[in-house]
């Protein structure tokens, strides 16, 4: 399972049309995408966020890293299903019919490297600048919604203008929101 992982989130920074084809191709129904890909992935943000914490972080402690945890958390959790949720409803707009379990895998896969980056960053707190790189997920989004999605070419540039704004911004704002509201 884990080497799946690994190789699915290499896959699509490395080659994204041949891996979203691929993933277009398996079919997988979301209880499996959840069980094996997004959970495990979301409980390595988790232990990463807290051994960050812990023993890297300027002044950490168990109460400050497990607070990270739970902002973490929060924030990929959220920003995944307010983005899978807002796709949803606006899909009519784009020429796609609303399928939740589709537009919640598009977005858990399309945010690779967001996860990624949730993963690296506690281990390197003082490169924030490594955040630029969530910029990839424009390009993610974009053959995503060619080879996944299958958006019109008319409605292609517009879906994925948001997409990729809901993907990369409702985790930073549900992200900002807790740690002003905990800290």
């Amino acid at each position: 399972m884990w080497r799946d992982i690994f190789v699915t989130i290499a896959q699509l920074i490395v080659a994204s049309p041949g891996a979203w084809k691929d993933i277009d191709r398996e079919k997988r129904p979301l209880n499996e995408f959840l069980s094996r890909f997004l959970h495990p992935v979301f409980g390595i943000i988790a232990l990463t966020t807290f051994i960050g914490g812990l023993w890297l972080a300027r002044d950490g402690d168990v109460e400050s890293a497990l607070k990270n945890v739970i902002i973490t958390v929060v924030a990929v959790y959220g920003g995944y299903y307010l983005a899978a949720y807002a796709l949803n409803e606006a899909a009519p707009r784009f020429g796609l019919t609303r399928n939740m379990a589709r537009f919640q895998q598009f977005v858990g896969y399309s945010s690779v490297v967001l996860y990624a980056l949730y993963i690296i960053i506690p281990f390197l707190p003082d490169f924030f600048i490594l955040w630029i790189f969530a910029l990839y997920t424009i390009h993610l989004v974009n053959t995503g919604a060619k080879f996944f999605m299958k958006v019109p070419a008319g409605n292609r540039v517009n879906f994925s203008i948001l997409a990729a704004a809901l993907s990369i911004l409702t985790p930073a704002l549900i992200q900002a929101l807790f740690s002003f509201l905990l800290t």
